[in-house]
């Protein structure tokens, strides 16, 4: 699939209602902004994009979505430029996750430095830049974690630890098996936001910052499938928080949710 990159600079463009978009994709609303292109004209309805934040920090890709509306020609996004009479070419994209940087975890800019994403030019000037196929495919395993809202990643198979002799840090391989956003959004609008296993909800405990912060745990473990099945938001997925999915993971073959359960109601009996 063509994947495109846009960018944002907020130095540049004031995104006055990203807080308001952000929470209506969460919640699952259909939504879809406009954006430039640059001089590009070959995005084509259905191209994926990323969306880059550049100019300030946090820096990373914050959004992901299709387009919706091929390149068209408008008044110019920036307000001086507009009034000079100046134009550009523009895109409808139709998010599939926006985050919100500063609030929300993005993909960090300094994760794009290795290989093979440090083929790509992230610090672009201008929107519709292509991304290479291998790189793209690359980025969609890595965005899955931020896409799908898990803030701390629970390897299901480690292959391999290999020592790096650079401090005390070690370099963990794992099989990353993929995660459906659109999966997620649904057991979460099943189950709601609270822990299927102790009940923590992260908005309660620390108010908007903890919003729709949630892990949401296969039943059935996709390591143990080793390959693409048709997944049930409702009979295969359940809402946990950090912590309990850390104790289901304990064992291998992992704890059922009941088995944990059980393991809070024996100790809140002593």
């Amino acid at each position: 699939m063509p994947t495109y990159l846009l960018a944002w600079n907020p130095k540049r463009w004031d995104w006055d209602n990203l807080t308001e978009m952000s929470d209506a994709v969460r919640d699952g609303e259909k939504t879809a902004g406009r954006w430039s292109c640059g001089r590009s004209r070959r995005l084509q309805i259905g191209d994926r994009v990323f969306v880059i934040r550049l100019g300030e920090h946090p820096k990373g890709i914050f959004a992901s979505g299709t387009i919706a509306k091929r390149p068209y020609e408008d008044r110019h996004w920036d307000d001086k430029k507009a009034t000079a009479g100046e134009t550009c070419y523009l895109v409808e994209v139709q998010f599939d996750t926006l985050l919100e940087p500063g609030v929300d975890q993005i993909l960090p800019r300094e994760s794009l430095n290795t290989s093979p994403f440090s083929s790509m030019h992230w610090d672009t000037q201008m929107s519709g830049v292509a991304i290479p196929d291998e790189v793209a495919e690359q980025l969609e395993k890595l965005w899955v974690n931020y896409a799908t809202g898990h803030s701390v990643w629970i390897p299901e198979e480690v292959v391999e630890a290999t020592p790096i002799f650079e401090g005390a840090l070690n370099r963990i391989s794992v099989n990353a098996y993929e995660r459906n956003s659109e999966a997620r959004r649904k057991c979460i609008a099943h189950y709601g936001t609270s822990c299927s296993i102790c009940g923590f909800d992260f908005r309660q405990a620390y108010g908007v910052v903890g919003k729709y912060l949630i892990h949401v745990h296969h039943l059935r473990q996709l390591a143990e499938i080793g390959k693409e099945y048709q997944i049930d938001p409702i009979r295969d997925l359940r809402p946990v928080c950090p912590n309990c999915h850390a104790i289901i993971h304990r064992r291998k073959p992992a704890y059922s949710v009941k088995e944990v359960q059980a393991f809070l109601r024996d100790c809140n009996q002593d």
